[in-house]
This record gives C-alpha cells, sequence and structure tokens, in this order.
C-alpha cells in the first residue's frame, strides 16, 4: 500500500505522465478526427478513458509486473506498435478478402470484427500513449530518491 510520503513523491511525475498522455491525444484527435462537432466530445472520452487507465496501471497494488522501470516502458512502447501492426497488417488482409474494391488501407480499417480495427487502435495508438506517459514519469521518479522495485 503506497503511504503519504510516496504518493506525495508520484503526484509531479503522475502529472506530467497525464499531460504527456493529453498532448499526444490532442495531437491524435486533432490529425484524425474531422470537425463535425464530434472532434471534442470523442477527444473528452477519450482522455478520461486513457487517463483512468494511466493511474490504475501506475497505482495498482500489487504493481503491473515488468512495469515499472523505464526500460519496460520503452519495451512496451516498441510492443504495441510492433503489436498494433501486426493487428493492423491482419485487419487488412481479412478487409482486402472481404472487400476487394477497397484499397488495403481502408479496407483494414472495415474488417467487420469486434477484434479488428477497434483492437488495433487499442494497442496503438491507445497502450502506446499510455506507455510514453509511463515511461516519462518512471524516468522523473527515477531521479527521486532511491526506490526499490517492487517484487
Amino acid at each position: 500500500m503506497q503511504n503519504a510520503t510516496s504518493n506525495g513523491r508520484s503526484f509531479i511525475p503522475d502529472c506530467v505522465g497525464i499531460l504527456t498522455i493529453g498532448v499526444q491525444l490532442y495531437l491524435l484527435v486533432r490529425w484524425l478526427v474531422p470537425n463535425d462537432g464530434s472532434r471534442i466530445i470523442l477527444g473528452v472520452i477519450a482522455y478520461v478513458v486513457l487517463a483512468g487507465l494511466a493511474l490504475y496501471l501506475w497505482h495498482k497494488e500489487p504493481p503491473v509486473k515488468n512495469l515499472f522501470e523505464p526500460s519496460e516502458w520503452a519495451m512496451a512502447i516498441v510492443g504495441s506498435v510492433v503489436m498494433g501492426g501486426v493487428s493492423f497488417g491482419i485487419d487488412m488482409l481479412i478487409g482486402a478478402f472481404n472487400n476487394p474494391k477497397l484499397s488495403p488501407i481502408e479496407a483494414g480499417t472495415k474488417a467487420g470484427s469486434p477484434f479488428g480495427f477497434p483492437l488495433t487502435v487499442a494497442l496503438c495508438p491507445g497502450f502506446t500513449m499510455l506507455a510514453i506517459g509511463g515511461l516519462l514519469r518512471a524516468l522523473m521518479l527515477r531521479s527521486g530518491p532511491a526506490r526499490t522495485k517492487p517484487s
């Protein structure tokens, strides 16, 4: 269980991690979501979900195994990008098979299964944004007083 000292020590790193997620999400939503009135609503909902999930992962008791050190968060970034790429590749194959007249990219977004494109977006950029925020948070925590890795 975390005590007041560890909670106070993690406040600034938590804020930096949450702010990092917010900036990434803002740029992504601004780039990908059409400005038809749903951009703000979608962005706010996505931010609340990602920020809540990030705080849960960072403060979960017991901590998430293998997501504590900066190097582990860096590997999570790489892993989420690779898994997102593989997932989108599978989406493109299924989409091209089901919709042969569409371009491969467009077909990948229309694969049609609940584990298709939504899973790809959850992996990358979704989890990737959490991992980048987690990496910055872990780097800030590492620069603070000495700490021990939970077992």
